[in-house]
């Protein structure tokens, strides 16, 4: 499986979102997009194809864990009150 293309233009895009949807108002310097961010999409990417590798699954079922995941993160929760840990 090819690994989705990841580049410094759709992680700004995604910023932009979500600041113009008033979520967040933070922004990653270019060093943190370049040295933290892009690397760890992709190590998380690489990851992906692994478990689809493994598993014999489809794409789309890795897209519903993503989805699954990020749904935990912009769930909003009380400091203390985390269902991951």
């Amino acid at each position: 499986m090819v690994l989705p293309s990841l580049c410094n233009d759709g992680v700004k895009n995604t910023f932009k979102e979500m600041t113009e949807n008033c979520q967040i108002k933070w922004q990653p310097t270019q060093e943190q997009v370049d040295k933290i961010i892009l690397p760890g999409m992709q190590d998380i990417a690489q990851q992906c194809v692994g478990y689809i590798n493994e598993l014999q699954c489809p794409p789309e079922f890795i897209a519903v864990m993503l989805r699954d995941i990020a749904d935990a993160f912009e769930a909003p929760t009380t400091e203390g009150d985390c269902s991951c840990c």
